[in-house]
């Protein structure tokens, strides 16, 4: 896992894209903000986590875009929409900077929230 708070937002939707990077900031977390998975290629590897919109999934043309990561992504869905069978946390649309918050604590490592150096 990177030794690193930054996260990686890939949500078409700006609205939404800035209200998460707004949230995540304010709990202390740097953000990059991409529209799409191809935009964000080079930041993920990175990341302690990706929130992704299921949309890009869909936008993407493959709904494995995401599979090399799927142990550290965190995947925002429409209420009612079909569940996903990997290893993707998911989040049910609407939700609130405190339900994004929690998640993303899931995320890191329990040796790293007493160390200093992580930042």
């Amino acid at each position: 896992m990177p030794k690193s708070r930054a996260i990686v937002v890939i949500v078409p939707d700006q609205a939404l894209n800035r209200s998460l990077a707004f949230a995540l900031e304010a709990d202390g977390y740097r953000v990059s903000s991409f529209s799409s998975i191809a935009s964000a290629t080079k930041a993920l590897p990175e990341a302690l986590c990706i929130i992704a919109d299921d949309g890009v999934l869909k936008a993407a043309g493959a709904p494995n875009d995401l599979s090399g990561f799927a142990g550290r992504t965190l995947l925002l869905r429409e209420h009612g929409a079909n569940p996903r069978h990997d290893a993707m946390t998911v989040l049910t649309k609407p939700l609130s900077g405190a339900d994004v918050l929690a998640a993303v604590a899931r995320f890191i490592p329990p040796a790293s929230l007493s160390d200093p150096a992580y930042v």
